[in-house]
């Protein structure tokens, strides 16, 4: 056996063995040999500790036991001292005087947690860009991928390089308008004519995009604003409206940074506040809404070789941003195809008669003049995008002659002075087609949406139109 270092200190370093008693030690003292079982030898910074008899009360130096140093007597639970076979961990024999081996556990133990938040910092984020966000766009995970692209979207626009005219709204505009005809229309050169209406929209919903568009600064923005955009949000709030809002804000947060925020934050309700993501944790919990449905459509790919996106020529899926067809969906999309022209003349008339006339009762046929969200949202986009020198065209996608055979008088009132209203800002100009006389019941695939025929009208009206704005 090898002989007994000079010094026989404590584990904790508070005291040294002096032959016959233990002793205080010197400040600055610490335990630097370890008894491995047949001899002392250096402690190594990932080892410490003692050998113990098996009633805890004495402790072998090598050559012979002798009592525990005071300090680990009084720091002995009683169940430590009456359990014969209990081990004492070597980490914990380390005291106060032990400097060095302090520091080291500290510092490791900060880098463990520095790499553990760094490694959830990097698995979350790759969670949402890699695995949930794509699985928006193709319509995985959601009923719709358009829901998913308005940011990126804008970040395309911005990058473009060309004349741009973007179109925002409701399904109303985005069956409306086929840019990509609307190009050939015009003929002008580097000219593209974007797309980038949502179904079920609205403008206390599309407001939150307008900073991005700021950004991205198009030559024309054209905002849909039909009898549908002027409803009272607060008087209509119920459960369906709530999720829809919930849906949008979800994703949107998901989507959006720091620069994209304005005074839509301001006009928000705080109901539909609770959805925007403004830290890290309010992020987490905006991915993990859809972090489950994501993973399982993920493993499902992977082990099974299965998907439940829809086709690539659905009207639900989007092309991911990374996708060489995303810059001409951005401009033409894929439609639902009308099931009225599957119809014979009777069956159509008769859907028609007991469909689209009553569609003129509802809530969003009687817009209001003035004093709601929506009028709120459509003031603040206006005046900014004015205000920093976007063009802005106000559009009124046509509305089938049916319901408007049905009006009341002065039922639209509150449209027509809200356009009159917003055109009194500069670089604003109006697009009413509601009341041309040569919208046919053939153009239309309900009591607002217009079909293929239908489409192809708008775009051959509209591109004239664009044309005289550009060149103004």
């Amino acid at each position: 056996m090898d002989a007994i270092p000079e010094k026989l200190v404590s584990p904790d370093g508070l005291f040294i063995w002096k032959g016959n008693k233990w002793i205080k030690s010197p400040p600055g003292t610490s335990q630097t040999f370890n008894w491995n079982g047949s001899n002392w030898e250096p402690i190594n910074p990932k080892d410490g500790g003692m050998v113990l008899s098996p009633d805890g009360e004495n402790l072998w130096t090598g050559k012979k036991w002798i009592p525990i140093p005071p300090s680990l007597d009084v720091n002995m639970t009683s169940e430590q001292s009456n359990n014969n076979h209990k081990i004492i961990s070597r980490i914990n024999s380390f005291g106060n005087h032990n400097k060095n081996m302090k520091n080291i556990n500290n510092i490791e133990i900060l880098k463990s947690l520095l790499s553990g938040i760094f490694i959830f910092l990097v698995t979350t984020s790759m969670l949402s860009s890699q695995i949930i966000q794509p699985l928006l766009y193709d319509a995985s995970i959601v009923r719709v991928g358009r829901y998913a692209l308005t940011f990126d979207a804008w970040d395309t626009i911005e990058e473009d390089n060309a004349i741009s005219v973007v179109g925002i709204g409701s399904s109303m505009l985005q069956y409306a308008l086929d840019g990509n005809c609307v190009e050939d229309e015009m003929n002008l050169e580097d000219t593209y004519v974007y797309n980038l209406a949502i179904p079920g929209s609205m403008p206390y919903i599309e407001m939150i995009q307008t900073e991005a568009a700021v950004k991205a600064s198009p030559d024309i923005i054209m905002i849909e604003v039909g009898p549908n955009s002027l409803w009272d949000v607060d008087e209509f709030s119920n459960d369906a409206l709530l999720d829809y809002f919930e849906l949008r804000l979800t994703i949107l947060s998901l989507m959006m940074d720091g620069d994209d925020d304005g005074i839509w934050l301001d006009i928000l309700r705080d109901s539909e506040l609770s959805f925007i993501a403004n830290s890290f944790d309010e992020e987490f919990k905006a991915e993990s809404v859809y972090a489950d449905d994501a993973l399982e459509e993920f493993l499902r790919r992977i082990l099974l070789d299965d998907s439940s996106a829809p086709r690539s020529v659905s009207a639900a899926y989007v092309p991911n941003p990374n996708h060489e067809d995303w810059h001409s969906y951005l401009r033409t999309q894929n439609w639902l195809y009308s099931k009225l022209e599957l119809m014979d003349v009777e069956k159509r008339m008769a859907w028609e008669n007991s469909t689209v006339v009553n569609a003129v009762k509802y809530g969003v046929n009687n817009p209001e003049h003035n004093g709601t969200l929506n009028h709120e949202a459509l003031e603040y986009m206006v005046s900014r995008f004015s205000e920093t020198g976007i063009k802005v065209v106000l559009v009124s996608p046509p509305l089938h002659p049916l319901l408007l055979d049905e009006l009341n008088p002065g039922q639209y009132d509150g449209h027509n002075n809200t356009l009159e209203n917003l055109s009194l800002n500069d670089n604003v100009e109006t697009l009413n087609l509601i009341w041309e006389d040569y919208w046919v019941d053939d153009d239309f695939y309900d009591h607002n949406h217009l079909d293929r025929h239908g489409r192809q009208k708008f775009c051959e009206v509209l591109a004239p139109h664009i044309s005289s704005y550009l060149e103004n």
